[in-house]
């Protein structure tokens, strides 16, 4: 990273965190040469409407979420700014709506109509949502989780039935839907073999770049390593003080980790507090075989949150300046961990891809069970000495995550069957 890009980026950062809307404009005017290749979004009750990535719940028990808690956003670029000191700024976005792998089990059976009676009335309001003209239903996350899949020799078959009803949920008939209560698609049924197909076939391709994969791999793999961490120190000492296993956690992640994972920080402290009563947990129990293979599941609903993030940095269309993304999904722990962590703000250079997610609270209560614990975290770990620490070794710390993710597996073994 040059110089100018540094300075940059620290008045990027400083801008995400700022107290208001209004002082994030003053900041961003103040420091404008500096920005040019940086874009800003932050949670507001003024500003556009996102389409449809915006939260809402289902009768059936499915969410969409969004990276925000408000419907609205406010927005800051070059260029919507001079369009706003001119009279007005108006502009096209992208935004989509993917979904989990659990939403598509939850979806599946009613697609390929393999449940008798019709399509109940609280899942009607599902698809019904999906079929509308304006609604698209991103397949990437969903991809990118298959092909993982496709990489370990997981039952090619499977995946490429999940795939028609992928296509087939993206077009479904709406009249049809609503006349008799049926999911079909507008298309026929050689025309969803051949989309699926093609599906197939680009993932099997994307095998190949291993460059991506690594990328891709390194993203889930810090998750699933974060996960295993919170479930062996809960596992140890389920009754230990939450403020105690919150501290290991946090150290963990300096220590080990070389980064401090903000979000699965509040999704620890929230599991330290709750045990096996939180839903996203409720399966993590002693004496479980298969305990690996769970956590493994859960860190793909990780990835799947913190890819929101990711693709709030992507290139949006041509015609469009910002690109929102949201999840639909059936999970309810899996939503009510996406609730714990909402944003005040997000940025990203246009050219790095990398975003610069700010959380929507106290800071210090992220940190803590209460403000001057959260407080003494904070003065330890985000000093500028201990944010040098671990950039000195953070290469090395990816390197060898690999190793890390062994150990990590081995401790969780030894003490989930200890007895």
């Amino acid at each position: 990273m040059t110089d100018d890009s540094s300075i940059s980026e620290q008045v990027a950062i400083r801008i995400v965190n700022s107290d208001s809307t209004d002082e994030a404009y003053k900041l961003y005017k103040l420091f404008a040469p500096l920005l040019k290749d940086y874009k800003f979004a932050f949670a507001s009750g003024l500003g556009p409407l996102p389409g449809f990535a915006v939260n809402r719940n289902f009768s059936a028990g499915a969410a969409i979420r969004s990276l925000f808690r408000s419907e609205r956003v406010f927005v800051l670029d070059a260029e919507t700014v001079e369009e706003m000191e001119n009279g007005g700024s108006r502009f096209h976005i992208d935004y989509s709506i993917s979904l989990d792998t659990n939403a598509m089990s939850y979806l599946e059976p009613h697609i390929a109509g393999r449940r008798s009676g019709g399509i109940p009335r609280d899942f009607a309001e599902v698809f019904t949502f999906i079929a509308r003209p304006d609604v698209y239903v991103d397949p990437l996350p969903y991809f990118t989780e298959n092909r993982f899949k496709l990489a370990d020799s997981k039952k090619p078959e499977a995946i490429y039935a999940n795939l028609i009803a992928y296509e087939t949920l993206r077009t479904i008939d709406a009249e049809w839907l609503e006349r008799n209560g049926e999911v079909r698609s507008v298309l026929t049924g050689r025309e969803l073999a051949a989309l699926a197909q093609d599906h197939m076939s680009r993932m099997y391709f994307d095998l190949g770049n291993i460059s991506a994969m690594q990328g891709l791999t390194r993203r889930y793999q810090y998750g699933y390593a974060c996960l295993l961490k919170m479930t062996a120190i809960e596992l140890k000492a389920p009754s230990a003080p939450p403020s105690r296993k919150i501290a290991a956690f946090v150290e963990f992640c300096h220590s080990t980790l070389s980064s401090m994972a903000a979000r699965e920080i509040m999704v620890a402290k929230a599991y330290f507090h709750q045990g096996q009563k939180h839903r996203f947990f409720h399966k993590i129990q002693k004496n479980k075989e298969n305990i690996l293979d769970i956590i493994r599941n859960m860190a793909w609903d990780m990835w799947h949150v913190r890819q929101l993030e990711q693709s709030f940095a992507q290139n949006p269309s041509d015609s469009a300046r910002y690109f929102f993304p949201a999840l639909l999904t059936f999970d309810r722990g899996l939503i009510e961990i996406m609730d714990l962590y909402w944003l005040k703000a997000c940025a990203y250079d246009v050219k790095a891809r990398r975003p610069l997610p700010v959380f929507d609270g106290d800071p210090f209560l992220l940190l803590g069970t209460n403000e001057q614990d959260g407080k003494q975290l904070f003065d330890r770990y985000y000093s500028e000495e201990a944010i040098a620490q671990r950039k000195a070794v953070l290469d090395a710390t990816l390197s060898n995550f690999d190793e890390i993710i062994e150990i990590l597996e081995q401790d969780v073994r030894k003490i989930a069957l200890s007895g």
